[in-house]
């Protein structure tokens, strides 16, 4: 457990809670047991619940893991009241941290104002911040996929650009499944937020809505995005596949006289030696036999 205090407000910061933890706010705060509770694990769902004197929120946020190559769902614990900001987390955030790091040099002062409402707004809108920047390494490698289907110079394996392209999907996916759905509770806080602190506050509820819809928005851009080059993708795999069927069925058109005719004579005794009269017309057939079908072909334009 952490503390700061920014103006007249205190910033709380918990990361892992233990027992001894929430012993600390229960005496402090009087917070309900229920509440209490429910910050020892993580909660699979986001909410927003106004009690008494006190607002209780749980938020999740997609963070990039470079190993895995896919975005995970971290959460974030809100207790808020008039006068102390409470973050409970499980794990390591980098946004959070960077905000709290600023807090401390002094940096956001002139931005919060005396209201848990502002310092709330900042740091949720700093986390919207980072969904950004996170956001910016699916546009690179989508960009990326786009020239190695296109451009004949970065030609790659076909294997190798479905995978990457079925990896951008699940990211997507995965940060799609953090964010989709806290849209209600974002609804829902703006309502509970302006009961709670005042019609004051409205704009900052307000603004971070339109940050959540931004990040939202992008989101879906880079899905419709990464379905298309998928779809374009597979039509060129189905085209160069239709290519080399249409190679191999005129081979073997073109050598089915030649093996029709070598079936036919095959019996024949005076063809058994290589350079006879017989041995000649019959190559001299398969010969002509497959220029034909080579100038039927030409004609057709099947080739």
């Amino acid at each position: 457990m952490q503390k700061i205090q920014i103006q007249n407000i205190n910033w709380i910061d918990i990361v892992d809670p233990g027992k001894k933890d929430i012993e600390d706010l229960r005496k402090n705060f009087n917070f309900h047991p229920l509440v209490l509770n429910e910050l020892l694990v993580p909660t699979l769902r986001p909410k927003v619940e106004h009690y008494d004197y006190y607002l209780y929120m749980v938020l999740h946020f997609p963070i990039y893991h470079p190993k895995e190559k896919t975005s995970k769902s971290v959460e974030v614990d809100f207790l808020i009241t008039s006068n102390t900001l409470i973050t409970v987390r499980h794990g390591k955030i980098q946004p959070l941290q960077e905000f709290w790091q600023k807090c401390e040099k002094g940096i956001n002062q002139p931005y919060i104002q005396n209201s848990t409402a502002s310092l709330l707004y900042c740091l949720i809108s700093e986390l919207n911040n980072f969904c950004l920047r996170q956001i910016d390494h699916i546009t690179q490698k989508i960009d990326k996929i786009e020239k190695q289907i296109f451009e004949e110079k970065m030609v790659k394996k076909e294997e190798e650009i479905v995978e990457e392209i079925s990896v951008i999907r699940r990211d997507i996916l995965n940060f799609r499944r953090a964010l989709k759905p806290q849209n209600i509770i974002l609804e829902s806080l703006k309502l509970r937020g302006v009961d709670f602190f005042g019609k004051s506050t409205e704009p900052y509820f307000s603004d971070i809505i339109g940050d959540h819809m931004r990040v939202w928005e992008m989101l879906e851009n880079h899905k419709e995005t990464i379905e298309s080059l998928q779809e374009a993708n597979d039509s060129l795999l189905s085209n160069r596949i239709n290519r080399i069927i249409k190679i191999l069925t005129i081979f073997t058109v073109i050598v089915f006289p030649i093996l029709a005719l070598s079936n036919i004579f095959s019996m024949s005794a005076p063809l058994y030696l290589p350079f006879s009269q017989g041995s000649l017309l019959v190559m001299g057939g398969m010969l002509i036999g497959s220029l034909i079908i080579l100038l039927i072909f030409k004609q057709k334009k099947w080739l």
